[in-house]
């Protein structure tokens, strides 16, 4: 007989299944979130839920199974449809060396079966996946994860917002009712980050019980949080089939991710980044320093000629680049966004001897030479498109529906995923190229060869596809782009070491931006960009130094004309190119922090694993308290320990002047406990200005 107690321990986390519930209920889970000990009593703690009694309810509660739908008597939302509910057993638990699977079969039913499979990480991260076959009328929805919360769950973060403005935080109370956030574009969309957070009514950055989740899909999907009447709270994420699909045979869904944190929304994000760190990204990301960029999109746009990418290569050389990106408008018939798309051979006009005299220029710099593809779309206007109409995603009646003045290829086609690994790994072999920015620039319309939208079939040929140019080329690092952060989920990042969070390279947006998205993101996997001073976006112009200090706190990258900075503006880069290199270290392997201060001032902050440093940075938003200095308290420290504070140089001249001498001088000495019970009271005299302070033990 299979074991009643399933209890999975890790990271200060705990699992508890209870495979035979009273009444001969399906199993569910009892308990998601701080450990219980090594030794929970887990009678008693079934024991101690009370049996509610109420009018107009069952005689015997029903809380939800694990894969709620699958029981009778659940009034709720099903994580399986068709859910043939009543028709259900259990079939024994299989283990694995971090988890266990249930697995449930259907009664006289052809044999349908379903596998939820649970993982939980040395974080305290709790991975699920289903698993199902031969159901006798397919499916048309299965959830990844179905978990239920604590009744206190009341307050829903979620995280919408648009092109350039990316992870716009939302939140809302949850009553009675569910809340549903789908997303049916083929990708999450700039739109609907497949993440939510949810917690105790008011949780903040350091205070509040929370659980926050993900799912690790690059396609259309659905996420709902959902209470009802008698009390129970359940949490879904899946991916999304659109359009009446079903799946029939066998199923696997993508991966989804909980953790819980009682230290708010700070406790979360360090939780995510070291399993992140850990079980997500390749390898390589932790073994190499992640070197500073200089993209050539916002210097020369399309506008490609090889002396001038020479003088950018050499200036981004000079002022401490590592790689060098040639972005958009490289490829044959690339005059602008409307042709050449899809042939992926270098313009003879642009590059009459080919790429090499570049790449060996852009080499013998010191500089590694990356590359811009987005591999899954055309332009009508293109020889692909001639050649292979049939190869583009069409509406019903035949009518290219375009995005940007682009179609989309059909990755249901083997054919299809064929040549683009042909032409692309031609390209890698022919080229000595360290990376790919990889970009997909559109939402996926239309239907595939077979008559349907087909969204899954395109993301898990796109996943092969990657895989397998990747094996091929074990050398090529891959950034995920989707016009910015449309398709930054951690399913792409299994496979890729960089997200591109945002096409706004504007620094008082990209703080935001880059302040949510850090909730599910690292720093060292996140590009964040010096751009222009006047942002071609938002048309705000902004200081260097605030936009140097906002782009450290990722991935560091430059995406400007560097010749049109001056002398002095080219050495102030320098010094700040400089600081990144030197906190690099700390800032992709430390402990980051957001900070709640007033609504004028925003904060990140990163410490070390071992507390013996920290750097914050400060930036000033607004003008409503003008005059009035903010208190920053810096957390991750030893409390008996000594530190020395210093603002690092360059510092902007208005906030230079209100420094402290000690502070400026760095002979200020304050003890971890100071810092981070009373703080530091800093002044920033000037809207849209910024401080960096940096705390290492004497």
């Amino acid at each position: 007989m299979t074991e009643r107690w399933l209890y999975l321990r890790g990271g200060g986390a705990a699992l508890l299944v209870d495979t035979r519930p009273s009444g001969d209920a399906l199993p569910r889970v009892v308990h998601f979130g701080t450990d219980l000990g090594a030794t929970p009593d887990f009678e008693a703690i079934a024991g101690a839920a009370p049996h509610v009694l109420w009018g107009a309810r069952l005689d015997v509660p029903c809380p939800p199974c694990v894969l709620p739908g699958l029981e009778g008597g659940y009034f709720g939302t099903a994580a399986i449809a068709p859910s043939h509910a009543q028709g259900w057993a259990f079939d024994g638990v299989v283990r694995s060396v971090d988890g266990f699977t249930l697995k449930f079969e259907m009664q006289g039913r052809l044999g349908a079966t379903v596998g939820v499979d649970y993982r939980l990480s040395e974080q305290g991260v709790l991975a699920m996946r289903t698993r199902a076959s031969d159901f006798p009328d397919g499916l048309s929805w299965i959830a990844a994860l179905a978990l239920p919360l604590p009744m206190w769950a009341y307050d829903v973060l979620s995280f919408g917002g648009d092109w350039a403005r990316e992870f716009a935080a939302q939140r809302q109370v949850l009553q009675s009712g569910a809340l549903v956030f789908e997303s049916r574009r083929g990708r999450p969309g700039h739109d609907r980050f497949p993440g939510l957070i949810v917690g105790a009514t008011g949780f903040g950055d350091d205070q509040g019980q929370v659980f926050g989740v993900t799912l690790g899909w690059s396609g259309s999907l659905r996420m709902t949080m959902e209470r009802l009447r008698e009390g129970d709270v359940v949490v879904q994420a899946g991916e999304l089939f659109v359009d009446g699909e079903t799946v029939e045979n066998t199923y696997e869904s993508p991966w989804a991710y909980a953790a819980h944190s009682s230290r708010g929304l700070n406790g979360l994000m360090q939780r995510f980044h070291s399993f992140v760190r850990d079980e997500i990204v390749p390898d390589r990301v932790a073994q190499k320093a992640r070197p500073v960029h200089y993209n050539t999109w916002e210097a020369v746009y399309f506008d490609h000629d090889e002396p001038t990418l020479r003088s950018l290569a050499e200036r981004a050389a000079a002022v401490g680049v590592e790689r060098f990106v040639l972005d958009d408008g490289w490829f044959k018939g690339r005059k602008n966004d409307r042709a050449g798309l899809g042939d992926w051979t270098p313009d003879a006009i642009k590059f009459p001897h080919g790429l090499m005299p570049l790449i060996e220029h852009v080499h013998g710099l010191g500089l590694e030479f990356g590359l811009w593809v987005e591999p899954e779309m055309v332009n009508p206007d293109s020889d692909l498109a001639r050649k292979h109409p049939a190869w583009l995603r069409r509406e019903a009646d035949g009518l290219l529906l375009l995005q940007r003045h682009q179609a989309v290829l059909d990755l249901g086609r083997e054919e299809v995923v064929a040549h683009l690994f042909e032409a692309l790994n031609e390209l890698l072999l022919a080229h000595p190229i360290n990376y790919l920015k990889w970009d997909m620039n559109r939402d996926l319309t239309g239907i595939a060869h077979d008559g349907v939208a087909g969204h899954g079939t395109y993301v898990r040929a796109l996943y092969g596809l990657i895989d397998r140019l990747r094996a091929a080329n074990p050398r090529v690092e891959i950034e995920t782009c989707a016009s910015g952060g449309g398709r930054c989920d951690w399913g792409m990042l299994t496979r890729t070491e960089r997200v591109w969070v945002s096409d706004s390279n504007d620094a008082l947006d990209r703080f935001d931006i880059q302040r949510n998205a850090s909730l599910f993101l690292p720093p060292e996997v996140a590009g964040a960009h010096v751009g222009p001073a006047a942002c071609h976006i938002t048309g705000r112009r902004l200081s260097l130094d605030l936009r140097a200090h906002v782009a450290m706190f990722g991935h560091m990258g430059l995406e400007l004309d560097l010749r049109t900075l001056s002398e002095a503006e080219g050495v102030r880069l320098q010094a700040h190119i400089a600081n990144y290199k030197r906190f690099r270290p700390l800032l992709h392997s430390g402990r980051v922090w957001r900070f709640e201060l007033d609504g004028d001032h925003g904060a990140l902050g990163v410490s070390s694993p071992d507390g013996g440093e920290a750097l914050v940075l400060v930036v000033r938003t607004g003008s409503a308290s003008l005059g009035r200095a903010v208190n920053v308290r810096f957390p991750g420290l030893i409390g008996d320990v000594s530190y020395r504070l210093h603002a690092v140089t360059p510092v902007s001249p208005s906030a230079e002047q209100a420094l402290s001498a000690a502070l400026r001088s760095g002979e200020l000495v304050l003890t971890g406990q100071v810092l981070a019970g009373r703080g530091l009271d800093l002044y920033l005299p000037r809207p849209e200005s910024s401080l960096l302070i940096h705390a290492q033990t004497c």
